[in-house]
């Protein structure tokens, strides 16, 4: 008798992709290496969610007992010093309803509290879908999610259609990782849509019709990570850049490689966005490591 196929996660893609980068970007091992254990973590999480079915009214419960602990323990296992010593000193001083509550109700936290519980609830509402993230707090809007109300991580431009010119432009929730459509050469941090007041930055330039700029320098901040001075490093990213709001995400461009998972390849930019941070702009919101 065959086997049965396990059926795939989206932590399968972003696991295999993480481990393409690992290898060639060396000057993001490092964050990559962590990302990577704590994809299994997540991955349980969002098995076990989708077993258990906890109730939405039950969410910050159910993580902070079946989750957080598991995060935890691989931050102190695996994280940056840093990272390690914030943790163990938060864990000391607070419940972790209190930072689980916070992020599902929208409220600023630090750096450690944000980590914490966007990595223990994301894979918990992404396994549940949309009614356990109607009960997540936010604006309905085209800035923000349209099922849980967080902000967009980044931007993406789906794979064309066959009966297209090219794909769509897609935001991406970074508090459930649902996508809804939005327009180009829109600004999703303040609903700008001037082309004036819009930047692009790219390594390969910007297409006709966009104020932008081609990044250079970023030889400096790639360690011992050569590449030759004609081919790029991230040929499928670019910065979209407001001068209205002074905020910014990354984009990634599916069509020009249909290989990258986003979440993660936004995770292994970190030069542009510091090359964006030093033009002045700020990041719609933080990944899931803080960049």
């Amino acid at each position: 008798m065959a086997t049965a196929a396990v059926a795939a996660t989206p932590y399968t893609e972003r696991r295999r992709r993480t481990g393409e980068l690992r290898r060639r970007r060396t000057f993001a091992r490092e964050l990559l290496d962590f990302y990577g254990a704590l994809l299994g973590v997540q991955e349980q999480a969002y098995e076990q969610a989708i077993s258990a079915r906890p109730p939405a009214r039950a969410l910050v419960a159910y993580v902070a007992e079946m989750v957080v602990p598991a995060v935890v323990d691989v931050s102190l296992a695996a994280g940056p010093a840093k990272l390690r010593d914030a943790v163990a000193l938060r864990l000391e001083s607070t419940d972790p309803c209190e930072f689980v509550a916070a992020w599902i109700h929208g409220d600023d936290q630090t750096l450690v509290d944000r980590f914490l519980a966007r990595a223990s609830v994301g894979p918990v509402l992404e396994a549940l879908g949309s009614e356990a993230a109607a009960a997540c707090e936010g604006v309905r809007d085209q800035l923000h999610c349209p099922d849980c109300g967080g902000p967009p991580q980044l931007s993406f431009f789906a794979l064309p259609a066959e009966d297209l010119a090219s794909g769509g432009r897609f935001l991406l929730c970074a508090r459930c990782q649902g996508s809804w459509g939005y327009a180009r050469m829109t600004c999703p941090g303040c609903g700008e849509d001037s082309s004036s007041r819009l930047q692009i930055f790219s390594e390969e330039g910007t297409a006709s019709g966009e104020r932008g700029s081609v990044v250079r320098g970023l030889e400096g901040r790639l360690g011992d990570h050569r590449v030759s001075e004609d081919k790029p490093v991230f040929p499928h990213i670019r910065i979209e850049a407001c001068d209205s709001c002074r905020r910014y995400l990354l984009s990634i461009d599916l069509a020009a490689d249909p290989t990258a998972v986003p979440v993660v390849d936004e995770l292994a930019a970190l030069p542009l966005d510091l090359y964006a941070r030093e033009r002045g702009f700020s990041k719609i919101i933080p990944n899931l490591m803080g960049f």
